[in-house]
């Protein structure tokens, strides 16, 4: 079976976890990794995703990692139940 993530070759392992679980969701074709910024400020942060935007392709979501913050997205003809399935493993913080 093929690899659905894709990783850049900077990935921290904290948030490779949590890509790979949302290639495992059911309805997932892919998960790609976008930019990735500094994360200003301190503290831990609250969820690890902490944004879950509609596009066209699926969803786009901000993962908070330590001292980062990255873009991602999850290709998904089922955004919906895809979203529910995030949400029910207490991965957002709404």
């Amino acid at each position: 079976m093929p690899r659905k993530t894709h990783h850049k070759h900077s990935s921290r392992k904290g948030y490779r976890r949590l890509l790979d679980s949302l290639a495992g969701l059911e309805g997932v074709h892919r998960v790609a990794t976008g930019r990735v910024t500094p994360r200003m400020g301190s503290g831990r942060p609250v969820a690890p995703i902490s944004k879950l935007r509609r596009v066209d392709s699926g969803l786009s979501i901000t993962i908070n990692t330590e001292g980062a913050m990255v873009d991602a997205y999850v290709v998904t003809d089922r955004p919906d139940e895809v979203e529910a399935a995030i949400r029910a493993r207490g991965w957002t913080a709404s």
